[in-house]
């Protein structure tokens, strides 16, 4: 019985085991961490730069009409433009103003219901709803 005993204690074949088993939810976490962050930076930055597209499409247009349907129209194709945004989740302002001081402000705002940061916002409780863009283009 000692011998066998003796046997068991010095059996290192399944330290492995056991260290991958302490080890793995922590690099899981690390992975779902940096993966949720890159994603977030990457739906941040197409809202910024859907407002931006949008306020520098119209440009081609000489009046307010035109200038509101050129607008309107590239952030209704969103989805197309930008692979990280669904449609259903843009929502959007276009004030534009005329007169001595023309100028266009688009306001994006983006609901993330349904995407990796809904999911990141149950387990992180991280209080994220929308995320938003604008952008500001004088004549």
């Amino acid at each position: 019985m000692k011998r066998k005993a003796s046997k068991f204690m010095h059996d290192q074949s399944g330290a492995v085991a056991v260290e991958f088993v302490l080890i793995a939810p922590i690099l899981l976490t690390l992975l779902f961490g940096i993966i949720t962050v890159g994603y977030f930076m990457g739906v941040s930055h197409s809202v910024s730069q859907l407002a931006a597209g949008a306020a520098r499409v119209s440009v081609a247009e000489f009046d307010v009409q035109g200038r509101d349907e050129a607008a309107t129209a590239y952030l209704d194709r969103a989805a197309v433009n930008y692979p990280l945004l669904v449609q259903e989740g843009v929502n959007y302002d276009v004030t534009i103003e005329s007169g001595t001081d023309q100028a266009i402000t688009v306001a994006v705002s983006y609901a993330i219901d349904g995407s990796l940061l809904d999911i990141a916002n149950g387990f992180l409780g991280l209080g994220i709803t929308t995320i938003d863009g604008s952008a500001y283009l004088a004549y």
